[in-house]
């Protein structure tokens, strides 16, 4: 099976798109930015070392015309570079080189031999290059021929300045692009809560209507593009509390009105069963099945009517203060669960809880029947305190539940995979979720995992916080 592909979250990815739009914008102003200025460094010092050695070039070539000396040429060399003092010229002078400062630029040991060539073959035109020297110093070459004397001609102007311009200058766009990055980073993360306000407070409304509070609603402020969704939202929310109420009033007088012939019916069965002895095999058998069938019958009217109390918002809890040992051992002994074993703490002995009792009876019982039902019957029931609230686990060695069925059994009338097939199957698919729903009227929950203390079966685990005074 291939594993899903993970996704970033919505207000993640308006982040990320506003914080990689800022970086890419501001990067490539950045490089634009940098590449004009370096091109016009680059070229305003060209066309000044150019214009400047052209001259020099020929002042060179008429101070040799007149048949000045080589030590005439070197003082000439060195007064041009008192006056452009950037500049290095040097000279060649048939085979002999002059440079004005062999320490910053050696002849011909500096010089590039591809320039020189380029030079040294050019009859009128000079030619010019850009390169490092040994040392790593960016310069710029520009060299002339000259017509007397096999000479040739060169100044080189170092470029570390225009190079230290320039990262600096990157230096600062790294800076400035990071900056406006983190801006559009912060931009993205405002603008995402703006933008996605309205959607958390449609999931809000939603979460609230699917925990039952069918009267929450979407309220979006005076914004008319969302006014629609505002709109059809609460219209869909209205439709579904009138429906779910006008479910819930069915079931509540349905239940009603089969309560009434139920207890006939109950009470002819006992005139029957009082006279039982007098029956033969087949209608002692027939009685039989009878009674089972309107036990279930009855169990489930009840359980109706208790559900649809919960569905009409008309149960309050009734609060009564008890010892929980004593309670559970009396809950267990009402339910034929004498071999249940009850598992607590000695310091659970006195402790006193407050808490509906006839609810949390029910929440036991119905625990136990499920065991009885399904499981062979409970094997222990354990008690622990968590702070101010108390822990309640029922553990049965049935067969156990499927993870995947965990969640669903606490739904009405669901009796999971198993409940087809295990036990008589007498439950009414109601018992869980009339657990579900006294512990949840407490402010607590409940959770059923395996029963790890025997390696088979389950466990059922209440959660009630706030109930020990």
């Amino acid at each position: 099976m291939g594993s899903e592909r993970k996704t970033f979250r919505l207000r993640a990815r308006l982040i990320l798109t506003f914080g990689l739009g800022a970086l890419l914008i501001t990067s490539a102003l950045s490089v634009l930015t940098y590449l004009l200025v370096r091109n016009n460094l680059i070229e305003s010092r060209e066309q000044s070392a150019l214009s400047v050695a052209s001259v020099n070039a020929s002042q060179a070539e008429r101070r040799i015309y007149e048949g000045a000396t080589d030590k005439a040429v070197r003082d000439f060399l060195s007064n041009l570079r008192g006056v452009r003092a950037e500049s290095t010229p040097l000279l060649r002078l048939e085979t002999d080189w002059i440079s004005a400062d062999p320490v910053l630029f050696e002849a011909p040991e500096s010089l590039d031999p591809k320039l020189l060539q380029a030079v040294s073959t050019s009859p009128t035109n000079g030619a010019e290059m850009r390169y490092r020297m040994s040392d790593g110093t960016p310069v710029l070459v520009i060299g002339f021929p000259l017509t007397t004397r096999n000479a040739l001609y060169f100044e080189a102007t170092p470029l570390d300045d225009i190079e230290d311009t320039l990262s600096s200058l990157s230096n600062v766009l790294r800076l400035v692009s990071g900056g406006i990055c983190l801006f559009g980073i912060s931009l993205g993360f405002w603008g995402s809560r703006r933008i996605l306000l309205p959607i958390e407070k449609v999931g809000q409304t939603a979460s609230a209507i699917a925990a039952g509070d069918l009267a929450a609603r979407l309220d979006v402020g005076n914004d008319p593009d969302l006014e629609a969704l505002a709109a059809s939202f609460n219209q869909m929310a209205t439709n579904l509390e009138e429906r779910i109420e006008a479910d819930a009033k069915f079931a509540s007088n349905v239940s009603h009105e089969l309560r009434s012939p139920l207890t006939t019916i109950l009470a002819s069965i006992e005139i029957l069963n009082s006279n039982k002895d007098v029956l033969d095999d087949s209608s002692r058998l027939a009685l039989d099945l009878l009674n089972e069938d309107l036990e279930r019958f009855h169990q489930l009217v009840e359980d109706l009517l208790e559900i649809s109390r919960y569905d009409v918002s008309a149960n309050a809890l009734t609060l009564e203060r008890f010892m929980i040992v004593e309670f559970l051992e009396r809950v267990t002994e009402q339910n034929f669960s004498t071999d249940t074993q009850l598992v607590f703490s000695n310091e659970l002995l006195k402790v006193v809880i407050e808490a509906d009792k006839r609810r949390l009876a029910r929440v036991v019982s119905n625990l136990l029947d499920n065991a009885r039902h399904y499981a062979g019957g409970a094997t222990h029931i354990e008690v622990e305190r968590a702070n101010d609230g108390l822990i309640i686990s029922v553990l049965d060695n049935g067969p156990g539940i499927d993870p995947e069925e965990r969640t669903s059994i606490f739904e009405r009338f669901a009796r999971g995979s198993e409940g087809g097939r295990r036990g008589s199957g007498t439950g009414t698919g109601l018992g869980l979720s009339l657990v579900a729903e006294h512990v949840k009227l407490h402010g607590g929950f409940v959770t059923v995992t395996e029963n790890t203390k025997s390696g088979t079966g389950s466990r059922f685990t209440i959660t009630l916080p706030g109930v020990v005074r």
